[in-house]
């Protein structure tokens, strides 16, 4: 059993909470493993040093390099679309939180992009598993910037950034133990979760960098400007056009 793995059956935060991790040393995508889980159990997690083929929104790709990086994806069941819209939410404060025990200040971009400086360190993506006549579960898709150097994110010319990218170990100016990240994710995700919904959304918007922006947001070929104004407790974005106030379930903001 890994070190990980009996600390989750020992501490009582995180035994509650998850089934068991299953680490990869390497891996195409850890959502993609996730989702062709034969048995899928609420609380499973898997993670790798190494993912080769990890993306993100609009199949974006999401670089990865062994032991400088976190690529992890946690199994969750859903009864109903209100519980599975807050797991977002539930996302980004965890990693928010994480980053503030290494004394790291971040904001969330909507949906659930973690900047510090307006530089992203973090990304998640939550793809819902549809089991037809069966539980439905969503997976939740973790990439985070460790121990990049300024070099990594260069080393691939076909790479297009929409958001300048940067690490823990930029802007701490030091190497992190991988494991003691990914523990700190975990047990904030477990933590997070199981807090109100109303000190989730406040703790959110506390650390909301679009707040009061003026922004573009892509609603599938559709582009809507505006200012954004709140967020709501279904984690939808609510924006100020020129002629409505309109509230948004998904997308992205393109522009701010």
């Amino acid at each position: 059993m890994s070190k990980i793995n009996k600390l989750i059956l020992h501490d009582p935060v995180l035994s509650e909470f998850y089934e068991h991790l299953i680490e990869l040393d390497e891996v195409d995508s850890t959502n993609n493993f996730a989702k062709n889980l034969n048995e899928k159990k609420n609380g499973i997690c898997i993670y790798s040093a190494n993912q080769k083929f990890g993306y993100g929104r609009n199949n974006r790709k999401w670089i990865s390099h062994k032991n400088k990086s976190i690529a992890l994806s946690i199994i969750l069941k859903y009864e109903n679309n209100e519980e599975s819209s807050v797991i977002p939410l539930i996302s980004a404060v965890a990693i928010r939180k994480t980053l503030h025990e290494f004394d790291i200040d971040s904001k969330i971009k909507w949906p659930n992009d973690i900047l510090v400086n307006s530089k992203k360190i973090s990304g998640i993506l939550c793809e819902l598993d549809y089991q037809a006549d069966s539980e439905n579960f969503i997976i939740v898709g973790i990439g985070i910037n460790v121990n990049f150097e300024s070099i990594d994110f260069m080393d691939n010319s076909e790479m297009k950034y929409n958001i300048e990218p940067t690490s823990m170990n930029l802007i701490l100016n030091k190497t992190l133990n991988i494991d003691d990240v990914l523990v700190k994710i975990l047990k904030n995700f477990a933590t997070s979760f199981k807090s109100k919904r109303s000190d989730l959304i406040s703790y959110y918007k506390k650390n909301w960098f679009d707040r009061e922006k003026n922004i573009e947001v892509l609603l599938g070929n559709n582009l809507i400007k505006g200012t954004a104004i709140d967020i709501k407790e279904n984690g939808s974005l609510i924006l100020r056009t020129k002629n409505e106030t309109k509230e948004v379930m998904s997308g992205e903001i393109i522009s701010f």
